[in-house]
């Protein structure tokens, strides 16, 4: 099988991806089990230092990366009409990036609070 073939690289990428996110938002929410926090000072002891910001970022990496095959897949397979098609794509890629350089605007913030 190639890797250059059509689909299996997009298609580890998205199995890699949910592994990912299974893995963080367990461990996450134990902590949060745990912890419970109530303030807003609670909140950022429980998430706060480097590690933390680093495992967030991880996460929505993956989120996003695995959003983005799953819309794309979808498109692909019950979107006809190749102008159509390529607006979507568009569409959910902007949507995408958007998202992203926000999330990196947020924990750009967080850290320096």
């Amino acid at each position: 099988m190639s890797w250059r073939a059509g689909g299996i690289r997009p298609w580890i990428v998205q199995r890699v991806s949910a592994i990912l996110l299974a893995v963080i938002l367990c461990v996450f929410m134990i902590k949060l089990i745990i912890f419970s926090p109530e303030y807003f000072q609670d909140w950022q002891d429980l998430i706060g230092g480097r590690f933390w910001h680093t495992v967030i970022i991880t996460f929505w990496i993956a989120l996003f990366l695995h959003g983005w095959i799953g819309i794309r897949d979808v498109i692909m397979d019950y979107v006809h009409p190749d102008g159509l098609r390529f607006s979507l794509l568009t569409l959910f890629a902007v949507f995408f990036i958007s998202m992203t350089i926000w999330m990196f605007k947020i924990m750009i913030l967080a850290v320096n609070l």
